[in-house]
């Protein structure tokens, strides 16, 4: 009896995460010579992507292999991807050049904002379409800076004693985050960006 209990109580635990993080999937027809919806945007955590063919000889290609799904196959066939922050552009490699692409838009999270700061989370932490993560911020549209560069951590608080800058009302603060490949920095996903606006 003890037994079974602990086994149940593990599996309760281990769905936790899934549950209270997961959001619900956004399904892609890979079709024959177009993905639909060729253009999804959500926000990290609101759940993955999910590829149902319904041709044949097709695949899924991020530009950078950030998210790829294999040599082209028929259908049957899906494919899965929990994305984290960034714009992703991808196509099938078979028919690229008849308009067979599509693009990811997946803008950072905004969680627990107070008068002073925010928390900023871009990935999940399930690392599927990159390792390390950079993310940027500007302050009422004046130029980009950098506030974490080539990090692996997944989320972080952004005015917490002044860091990077003081968070105050009358002031509107972009955050830009985009993926990274963890071996290879220099491939990247686009930026994809959330706006943060503190009323006077």
């Amino acid at each position: 009896m003890k037994r079974y209990l602990l086994i149940g109580a593990t599996v309760a635990l281990l769905a936790v995460p899934t549950l209270a993080f997961g959001g619900s999937s956004t399904t892609v027809g890979v079709n024959s010579n177009f993905f639909n919806p060729q253009n999804v945007t959500k926000t990290v955590g609101t759940g993955g992507i999910h590829w149902v063919w319904n041709g044949a000889n097709h695949n899924v290609r991020e530009d950078n292999k950030l998210f790829y799904s294999g040599a082209p196959v028929n259908a049957p066939h899906t494919y899965d991807v929990v994305p984290s922050a960034g714009s992703f552009h991808y196509y099938c490699e078979v028919h690229k050049f008849v308009g067979m692409q599509g693009t990811l838009k997946i803008r950072p999270l905004i969680l627990n904002k107070t008068a002073s700061s925010f928390d900023v989370r871009w990935s999940t932490g399930a690392n599927q379409t990159g390792g390390k993560f950079d993310v940027r911020y500007r302050v009422d549209g004046g130029a980009w800076k950098m506030w974490k560069n080539d990090v692996t951590i997944a989320v972080a608080k952004f005015g917490l004693n002044n860091r990077p800058v003081h968070v105050s009302a009358g002031h509107t603060y972009e955050i830009q985050a985009r993926s990274e490949k963890t071996a290879d920095t220099t491939k990247t996903s686009g930026w994809a960006t959330v706006r943060v606006t503190y009323a006077p």
